[in-house]
């Protein structure tokens, strides 16, 4: 009997011995398995947080280039409104008609006193022209005054349709120079020329 005992308490020291090494084992191991999976979170963290980044960045760049666009679609209708103004004046030199004369003359006149300056609805978009596009803007504004001055000669004191060609070179001078504020501004957008 003094066997059975001493076998059921080495038995029971065996098996208690075990059960100990067994959960210091299965403890060891889920600590290796935590820190492995903490790794994995971590990791997903940091390239979720990465990926959010960039859609951020991707869709402030999309709103900045629509953005750019807007501002630069403001400069397209002024400098559209601005060529037809030139091209008017232009086709009221050449004539004889009085009633277009007398009608470019006043868009003459205005466009001296102020005319030629950035309408008030496009000044905001104004500020985000790069200082290339502004550059080229006050180089037609030079250009075209110089228009302007040579049909107004030649709108008040020509009475003949195509006999004073004084305003031609300072007309094409002002259509070049339009042309290049466009130019400007398209390569900002990066629109090929």
């Amino acid at each position: 009997m003094a066997f059975d005992v001493q076998t059921a308490v080495v038995v029971a020291l065996l098996l208690g011995s075990g059960i100990a090494l067994g959960t210091l084992l299965s403890r060891w191991k889920t600590r290796q398995d935590v820190a492995v999976l903490e790794r994995q979170i971590n990791v997903h963290l940091e390239l979720s947080g990465r990926q959010h980044q960039a859609f951020l960045d991707a869709v402030r760049e999309q709103d900045g280039r629509r953005d750019l666009r807007e501002v630069y679609d403001d400069l397209a209708r002024w400098t559209h409104a601005l060529e037809r103004t030139v091209e008017e004046v232009w086709s009221a030199c050449q004539t004889a008609d009085e009633q277009l004369r007398k009608r470019a003359l006043v868009s003459v006149e205005d466009w001296v006193w102020g005319g030629g300056q950035v309408p008030a609805e496009y000044v905001a978009a104004s500020l985000c022209w790069s200082g290339d596009v502004h550059q080229r803007v006050r180089e037609f504004k030079a250009k075209s005054f110089d228009f302007m001055f040579a049909a107004r000669t030649v709108l008040k004191h020509e009475q003949q349709a195509g006999r004073d060609t004084r305003a031609h070179e300072p007309y094409l001078d002002a259509l070049t120079a339009l042309d290049q504020v466009r130019s400007c501004a398209r390569a900002e957008l990066g629109v090929a020329q």
